[in-house]
């Protein structure tokens, strides 16, 4: 699976690119579960951020790129005073849920002429979902302790389309509305409260962390709404 998105990097720098044929956007995405994920998880909405790189391909209707996404399907804050031995301060346990995506994109622009441009798009890569926490004294200190929970990778790939609504030629920039399905393979994650502080109760050493992981797909639906520009 790394080998591939490797190989999808590789080949899109190897192109002979000319810089007014890149575009480059932003995306914020809602991912809504669907099937097996929603199942497992309940109705989570997992907000994401994409960043993509698009080349249109000289006289023909497509562009491939890659994208890089970061999301965040859950955080948990706990204010406890049993964290270390000897320390009954009341300290700051924070833990969030994230998902990293990678993927080569493709789409593919019908031979329609009009005030906006509809396209179809494809995408194929990895996604990660990782929890890790952070244990501080307030909001602002710097980590006394930052450790990762749990970490997985799976396939991933999108399949969907959208428009393209051009801004005006002075800015030169694109308003692009989307709407994409996701589907992953299955991996083990953490959500809100599949993670429990169990202190010792002789209170001589540290306490440890219960887990109780889940597993399913990350299958979702994800409408977006992103800016793009294309730079001469």
């Amino acid at each position: 699976m790394k080998k591939s998105i490797l190989l999808l990097l590789v080949f899109f720098y190897l192109l002979p690119l000319r810089a007014q044929d890149m575009l480059w956007g932003l995306q914020f995405k809602s991912g809504i579960a669907t099937q097996d994920f929603h199942e497992v998880s309940g109705r989570l909405v997992v907000p994401e951020l994409a960043v993509f790189t698009n080349y249109q391909v000289p006289n023909l209707p497509f562009e491939v790129g890659v994208s890089l996404g970061f999301g965040l399907y859950g955080t948990q804050l706990e204010k406890r005073n049993d964290l270390y031995v000897g320390f009954n301060d009341e300290l700051r346990l924070r833990r969030n849920n994230n998902t990293l995506s990678m993927a080569g994109v493709f789409r593919f622009f019908p031979q329609v002429y009009g005030k906006v441009f509809p396209f179809m798009e494809a995408q194929i890569g990895a996604l990660y979902g990782y929890t890790r926490f952070k244990i501080r004294e307030d909001a602002f200190s710097e980590p006394i302790e930052l450790e990762r929970d749990m970490g997985n990778w799976t396939r991933l790939s999108q399949l969907g389309g959208g428009v393209m609504i051009p801004l005006g030629s002075e800015i030169n920039a694109n308003l692009e509305l989307r709407l994409m399905y996701q589907n992953t393979g299955r991996l083990e994650y953490l959500t809100k409260g599949d993670v429990n502080y169990v202190p010792d109760p002789d209170g001589q050493v540290n306490g440890t962390f219960e887990y109780s992981p889940r597993r399913s797909t990350f299958n979702m639906i994800q409408p977006s709404i992103g800016l793009s520009f294309y730079f001469d």
